[in-house]
């Protein structure tokens, strides 16, 4: 039988296993320019880490979506501000998951 504190860190370990898979397919997401893909990929991210207590990458994921939602997006031209937060994001993520790596 595991312990409660056993079951909690595979169900967390899970969850980093899972930011970079999405991490993965939200830079596809970005080149390919597939704004709903990565909006949706977004709010799966933030409602994890809300509900695992990172609460610092619920925020970022947040004010991203919040960029995106507020532009006008398409596929067929860049949105520098949406290519930016993005960025930005997905730097937060690779600095989460080096420092889950680390613990």
């Amino acid at each position: 039988m595991f312990s409660s504190r056993e079951i909690q860190n595979r169900v967390k370990s899970g969850y980093i296993e899972r930011v970079s898979t999405r991490l993965k397919k939200m830079r596809k997401q970005l080149a390919d320019r597939d704004w709903s893909g990565l909006k949706q990929e977004a709010n799966h991210l933030a409602e994890g880490a809300q509900n695992f207590g990172y609460k610092d990458i619920a925020e970022e994921v947040q004010k991203t979506l919040g960029v995106l939602n507020s532009r006008t997006l398409s596929r067929t031209a860049i949105d520098t501000d949406a290519k930016h937060a993005m960025e930005h994001l997905f730097q937060k993520l690779d600095r989460f998951l080096v420092d889950a790596q680390g613990n």
